[in-house]
Formats: C-alpha cells, sequence, structure tokens
C-alpha cells in the first residue's frame, strides 16, 4: 500500500480541487479507486496467509483447532493419518482460491495508470484537520500498543519466569548465547540468517520479473501463469513440506536435510507475494514508458532495468522485506524439512515453548526482532526510494 501511494503523483489530488472537489471526495472517488490493485493484492495476502498461519494458533490457541494446525497434528501427531491431512488441505485451499476469484473480480480490467511519461509537478496538500486528527490518534494508540506488546518481549526476556517471578536476570541469555558459537542458539540464528537472507533477493527478483511477463506481456496461459504462482502460497506450510519431502527424498534429486530444500521452500513459498507487489506497482505504470524505451532500442531486459525497475523501487523493497521477515519467522513450511544440522529459529523457539521454557524462548525472539530490524533498514539503505517530484503544498492564508 505504502508503495502503491508513492505512485501517486499529487497532481493527481490537485486535477481533483480545480474541479471544486473537497479533500474527501477526492479520497473518496479518485485516490481510493487507485489503490485497488494494492489493497485487493494486500487483501490476498494477509487473507491466506492467516488462513495458513500454523504457529500462532498453535501456541496461543489451548484447546481451540483451525485447520493448519490440525493438519500438522494429523501428519506429526500419532495419529499419521495423511488422508485426513490431505483432505482438510484441499478443503484450505479451496477457500483461498476462492479469495483469488473476489480480488480478481473486484479488480476487474479497469485501468490503474499513475506514472506516465509526461513531465509534472505536484504538491502534496495537508489532510483536513478532523482526519488528520482522527489518523495520529489511532496512530498513537497503535504505537502505544506495540510499544507494550514488544516491550513486554524484551523485559520478559530479562525475567527468571514471566508471570511467576520478575527478579531480573541475564540466565536466558547465557543459556542461548553463552556456551560459544558452536552450541546453543547460535547455529540455528546463523543458519536462519544465511537462508533469509539468501531467499529474500532471489524471492523479490523472480517476483518482479514473473510480475513484469504477466502484467506487460500477452501469451496463451497468462492466467494459469499467475494461479499457479499463487497456488504455491495458497498451499498450507504443513501439506507443502510434507510434498517437498515426498518429491525430493529419493533420485535423481536428493537434498532432503539440507539447506538447499528450506532455501527452495522459503523462495517458492514466499515469491507470490513480491510478485503481487510488483503486479500492484507496474499496474500504476504506463505502458508508454517500455514503448519510449524499445522505440530508443533498448531491449527487454534494458527497459526492465533502467526504466521500470527505478519506478518500482517501493514494491521491490516491499517484496524485500517481506520475504525477508517471513523467511526467518516461518514455521510451518519447514518443520518437516529441518534437522539436526539444518535447525532454524523458529523450529528452535517451538521446541523451547513446547518445553515449557518461556523465558528462553521470548529471549531469543527479542534477538530475532532486533536482527530482523537491523537487516530491514540495511535493505531500505541499499534499494532507496522511488523519487517522484513532490513538493509540499503552501499554507493558504
Amino acid at each position: 500500500l505504502e508503495g502503491a501511494l508513492k505512485s501517486i503523483h499529487p497532481s493527481i489530488e490537485e486535477a481533483s480541487y480545480t474541479m471544486r472537489a473537497n479533500r474527501y471526495k477526492t479520497f473518496f472517488n479518485i485516490i481510493f479507486p487507485l489503490l485497488k490493485p494494492a489493497l485487493a493484492n494486500s487483501f490476498l495476502v494477509v487473507a491466506i496467509q492467516s488462513l495458513a498461519d500454523f504457529s500462532t494458533p498453535l501456541v496461543l490457541g489451548g484447546s481451540f483447532d483451525v485447520i493448519s494446525s490440525q493438519i500438522y497434528f494429523y501428519i506429526a501427531g500419532s495419529q499419521l493419518d495423511y488422508a485426513s491431512a490431505s483432505t482438510l488441505g484441499t478443503l484450505l485451499l479451496v477457500f483461498s482460491l476462492g479469495i483469488f476469484i473476489i480480488q480478481y473480480i473486484w479488480i476487474g480490467n479497469r485501468s490503474y495508470v499513475t506514472v506516465s511519461g509526461k513531465s509534472y509537478r505536484g504538491e502534496v496538500q495537508d489532510l483536513p484537520q478532523l482526519m488528520k486528527t482522527a489518523i495520529t490518534l489511532f496512530l498513537l494508540l497503535w504505537t502505544i500498543f506495540n510499544a507494550v506488546l514488544y516491550g513486554s518481549i524484551f523485559y520478559g526476556s530479562f525475567t527468571v519466569n514471566w508471570g511467576v517471578d520478575y527478579s531480573l536476570t541475564l540466565k536466558n541469555y547465557e543459556l542461548l548465547f553463552g556456551s560459544g558459537f558452536d552450541s546453543g542458539a547460535w547455529p540455528s540464528l546463523i543458519q536462519t540468517v544465511i537462508f533469509a537472507i539468501t531467499a529474500a533477493p532471489i524471492t523479490a527478483v523472480l517476483g518482479l520479473l514473473l510480475a513484469y511477463i504477466t502484467v506487460r506481456r500477452e501469451f496463451k496461459g497468462k492466467k494459469t501463469l499467475e494461479f499457479l504462482t499463487l497456488l504455491c502460497f495458497a498451499v498450507p506450510g504443513t501439506v507443502a513440506g510434507v510434498a517437498y519431502i515426498l518429491a525430493f527424498n529419493d533420485a535423481p534429486i536428493y537434498i532432503t536435510g539440507t539447506g538447499i530444500i528450506i532455501i527452495l521452500s522459503m523462495v517458492t513459498r514466499n515469491m507470490p507475494i513480491g510478485m503481487r507487489a510488483a503486479i500492484a506497482g507496474l499496474g500504476q505504470l504506463d505502458k508508454s514508458l517500455d514503448e519510449a524505451s524499445l522505440s530508443l532500442k533498448g531491449s527487454s531486459f534494458k527497459t526492465l532495468l533502467f526504466v521500470v525497475l527505478p519506478l518500482l523501487k517501493p514494491a521491490l523493497l516491499s517484496s524485500l522485506v517481506t520475504s525477508f521477515v517471513r523467511a526467518m519467522t516461518t514455521v510451518s513450511a519447514i518443520i518437516f524439512l529441518v534437522t539436526a544440522d539444518t535447525r532454524v529459529a523458529t523450529s528452535y523457539i517451538l521446541n523451547r515453548v513446547e518445553d515449557g521454557e518461556y523465558g528462553i524462548a521470548i529471549a531469543y525472539g527479542s534477538v530475532l526482532i532486533v536482527v530482523m530490524m537491523s537487516i530491514i533498514l540495511f535493505f531500505d539503505w541499499i534499494v532507496g526510494d522511488t523519487r517522484i517530484a513532490r513538493s509540499k503544498a503552501k499554507k493558504q492564508h
């Protein structure tokens, strides 16, 4: 959504104001319709991710079952019922495909172009005072909520036993990282960062290429390709994990138990997210930009690299960050793929929670938050931002 908003030029708002439309009409009749692709793709990603979420209900759900956790128990529990797991997986897949169809119909075939080859400059308008106050209040409450939530995590990591003994201690961190790089949580943390940093750029680049092909090229089977890429994301993680084991557990491709299969799982699971972000961004770029480059004898590769890619920096950054965070925090897709030699942070934390060692789990979670935020800021610095001519509107007296 942030990338889509940055791609909407302020001159569009100015044109609406010159036609005597107020700011509320401008937002609901101009800005909101232009955000349809980004809103639809955000809804699709969040809805499917929530449907297939496995770790949250497993830890917090108690006796409350959801489909994704039930699939896990059918496969990893004493029942070992692959038939029931497959049935529930199919049901979850049907729900996911239904959501995909709804968002596809909602977007329709309208044009959402906001960036063309024409040169213009616009001034960013201030929000109406009432709306600014409401948004500021909401963001303040949201910030306080997150500060309390994550503050509790960091504070809890320094307590003896959260909920019982709040005495401050460094014991949790000593147990995790005080025994050298070859023991404790160090191996899983280092491997997780390596896997995620490797998978995130691959995911973003492949997602961008697939999005460019599906949006800018016309060919038979285009919708089928888009559907198949979404399928990688819509399949529940536990089901996908079992599929990887069955597919790569024998010759000629035997990679079960290696880091390669984990990276492959991360890439294929997260690639649709990068693709949806790029599709939303490409939907706002006029095809005349590509045509102008091609008319100047620029190849398709040069057009993508020097014309399209710089304008898609917000979408690329969103894809990088989302892919990295999901790779760092994924559980369901790799729970059956990790071994003693390829343990990742989330499986280590899950094992500590199952053993009732919440202090250690919280401490590890705190470390993961710091590591992820540091690398996200690094991605932000590397990718940079899209520069669309903007200046702040002068106050009218």
